[in-house]
């Protein structure tokens, strides 16, 4: 017995230490990329979310950043560096605003730039099953709206400056977020279809028929994916089990225009206009013919507003980004009266 009860505590104290390790393992990348780690617990279910830290202790505007759509950790780190996935340097703003950015469910909050930045994988090389099963617009929704409530009553947060900025599938989250949503100050929707995912591969493939300079060549694809639309209320009856269907629906069901119609505050489109993905921005006026949008192109940036480069000879050369200079022009209107 007193062998038994020596490896238990053996056991205990390794294992005790372990886990301490591991979590200040965590904290430790936390900070350093300059975050706090806040959680909100409701029925079933445990939110994450990280807040740029600051000296200053007054309350202070708030923006709230929704990634795109890959199981990404919110800060990732090598030898050299430690960054939030955050596509922009808020080094230089940390003290004037709080930047919020929300953990993706059943993903590690840190990961490495060599084996994470594509989508973390499990040791079993699997994407974790808590994603899948919360993986759609309806739960990151309502997610982001437990953080929005928490946020209206912290005292480091300025109620009258909550700003939302999402990007890529973000650009959905925060639409269907924004409906008759008075928290939320302004609003900035960045780099993806303003109608749904059916109508951005339609316009892939269209762009692919005009390329083969045979307007017909995709015609049958075309064809499916209208179906796919209007056969959607079937669909829903039909694959209602099928947890992996949960995603293709929601982002197609709901039309992110529509649910910016019902947003009454300042709204802000952003996209480059070499992202074919966000070509029907282009229908904006047509759609939102409110005097509370404003819209901004960047001329041959990307979905990432990255610009395509070339050499003397026309040799392709790496791209360069332009997060940084976006980001300028989105605070710049954010701060505008």
């Amino acid at each position: 017995m007193k062998i038994f009860n020596y490896f238990l505590r053996t056991f205990i104290s390794f294992f005790s230490c372990f886990v301490l390790n591991a979590q200040t393992d965590v904290d430790f990348h936390i900070q350093k990329a300059g975050f706090e780690k806040s959680s909100i617990k409701i029925k079933n279910d445990t939110i994450v979310f990280l807040m740029s830290k600051s000296k200053s202790t007054n309350p202070k505007p708030t923006i709230l950043f929704i990634q795109g759509s890959k199981p990404l950790p919110l800060i990732f780190y090598d030898q050299q560096v430690t960054n939030s996935i955050i596509p922009f340097d808020i080094k230089e703003h940390t003290e004037k605003f709080n930047f919020v950015i929300v953990a993706r469910k059943g993903i590690p909050l840190i990961g490495t730039y060599d084996r994470d930045v594509s989508g973390y994988k499990n040791e079993k090389d699997e994407v974790p099953k808590d994603y899948v099963l919360n993986d759609n617009l309806y739960y990151r929704v309502n997610q982001i709206k437990e953080i929005l409530n928490y946020l209206y009553k912290s005292s480091k947060v300025k109620k009258d400056s909550i700003f939302v900025i999402g990007h890529s599938e973000g650009y959905r989250v925060a639409a269907k977020l924004s409906e008759k949503n008075m928290k939320i100050t302004k609003l900035v929707c960045m780099s993806a279809d303003p109608f749904n995912r059916i109508a951005e591969s339609i316009m892939r493939e269209r762009i692919k028929s005009f390329e083969a300079k045979n307007d017909g060549s995709n015609q049958t694809e075309i064809n499916e994916l209208m179906n796919d639309y209007r056969n959607i209320a079937i669909s829903k009856i039909q694959y209602k089990d099928k947890v992996e269907f949960n995603n293709w629906l929601s982002y197609n069901e709901n039309l992110s225009f529509k649910s910016l119609q019902k947003f009454k505050n300042p709204l802000l489109i952003v996209y480059g206009t070499n992202d074919i993905g966000s070509i029907h921005n282009d229908l904006i006026p047509f759609l939102l013919p409110k005097n509370n949008v404003s819209i901004k192109a960047y001329s041959g940036y990307g979905h990432n507003f990255e610009r395509k480069e070339f050499d003397l000879n026309e040799k392709p050369l790496d791209d360069s980004y332009h997060w940084d200079e976006v980001f300028k022009d989105v605070l710049q209107w954010l701060m505008s009266k």
